[in-house]
């Protein structure tokens, strides 16, 4: 069985370390909340924009075997000003040279009909550390029934 994907958008992301705060050893892991600095844009064939800055941001859990659990909310605004809540989890890790990689599973919610087609869609992304930011190349999984 085979995964047929669309390419829906590519994602940056800067990355606000300053303004991080860390709750080290807790229960779960040492987890972090990170708001999601200004200046992430995304930009597909179906949909392009920007991110709502302090309306978005990670909570990332860093596991005991050195990977980290992603936990992420964003309020993209398209180009056009719709508002999206794009909502991912998934898992990431380091290699030994610091690089990250992340595969998450994103959803969308808009009451914005020209983009409700995204309500029905289970997205999958692919992130790796890009300078002082994130890049996740974002597909749209199709099969029956897809948008």
């Amino acid at each position: 069985m085979s995964i047929d994907a669309e390419h829906l958008f590519t994602l940056r992301l800067s990355r606000d370390s300053a303004r991080a705060v860390r709750i080290m050893n807790g229960p779960q892991g040492s987890r972090g909340v990170a708001p999601i600095g200004e200046g992430g844009t995304f930009e597909g064939k179906r949909l392009s924009g920007t991110l709502v800055t302090g309306a978005s941001g990670d909570w990332p859990t860093l596991r005991a075997d050195g990977s980290f659990f992603v936990d992420a909310r964003l309020t993209l605004l398209t180009d056009d000003e719709v508002p999206i809540l794009m909502t991912y989890r998934g898992v990431g890790s380091f290699d030994p040279g610091g690089d990250a990689w992340m595969h998450t599973s994103p959803l969308f919610e808009t009451g914005d009909e020209r983009y409700s087609w995204l309500n029905n869609v289970q997205a999958v992304a692919f992130g790796s550390l890009d300078g002082d930011g994130v890049v996740y190349e974002v597909h749209a999984l199709i099969g029956q029934g897809s948008p």
